[in-house]
């Protein structure tokens, strides 16, 4: 039901996509920004995309639906069209149970792309599953992207030291479950982990991550799932 909501509210919008004329010659499949990049972003959170997508052409190519998941596992949809002579996205995200808009920028001018150099680049290793009375852990890493463009979270270079870090782990009812504040260390890393109590029921935790320096700032969404109590293999079917 929720992936028909998503549909539902884009082809309420759909209409108003629709009215304005697309002129140019652009290849437009080819010049949307985030299938190069693979990351696509609210106002607070950035994601990136699961190479897994469904693409849907409309008036003979020339306004492109992309729907699909995060590697987080939320789900996305966005439609692009020439305007101008100039790619235009919109779209939204469904993110902790309510639907986020999502922020593009197209125009590839030499002073957008400065700005994009500056971007810091957050990647993490974490617990993707815990049962009760275990703990979760969080390794995050951050880095020029320029140095790091293959996302290589052991890259012994390029790593961004003395970041100022922000973790936010919120339950289904986006009650606090936990925090952690710190620093990068010289190898551009920060460490934190939580712990499950027993009897924990199974939910899903989302994990919010915020980085930021003198130069910049950036952010992370993740979610664990708790298993509940681990199972007994001695028992009987």
């Amino acid at each position: 039901m929720k992936s028909l909501s998503i549909y539902g509210i884009f082809f309420l919008s759909l209409g108003l996509f629709l009215g304005t004329p697309a002129f140019g010659e652009i290849d437009l499949l080819s010049n949307i920004t985030f299938l190069d990049t693979g990351i696509i972003q609210s106002d607070e959170n950035q994601f990136q995309i699961n190479n897994e997508m469904n693409t849907r052409e409309f008036s003979n190519g020339k306004i492109v639906r992309i729907s699909g998941q995060t590697i987080e596992g939320f789900p996305y949809i966005t439609y692009s069209k020439i305007v101008d002579e100039k790619v235009k996205t919109h779209g939204i995200i469904y993110v902790g149970g309510k639907f986020l808009k999502l922020s593009f920028v197209e125009n590839f001018t030499e002073e957008n792309a400065e700005e994009k150099e500056d971007d810091m680049q957050i990647l993490v290793q974490y617990t993707q599953r815990v049962y009760s009375k275990q703990y979760a852990s969080i390794e995050i890493k951050t880095y020029d992207p320029e140095q790091n463009r293959l996302k290589d979270f052991n890259l012994n270079y390029g790593f961004l030291n003395n970041v100022d870090i922000k973790v936010v782990v919120l339950d289904e009812n986006n009650e606090e479950f936990y925090s952690a504040t710190g620093v990068t260390n010289e190898k551009g890393l920060f460490e934190t982990e939580f712990y499950i109590p027993e009897r924990y029921p199974q939910e899903t935790l989302t994990i919010t991550i915020n980085a930021e320096d003198d130069d910049s700032k950036s952010s992370k969404i993740l979610q664990v799932f708790t298993l509940g109590a681990i199972p007994d293999n001695d028992s009987s079917p």
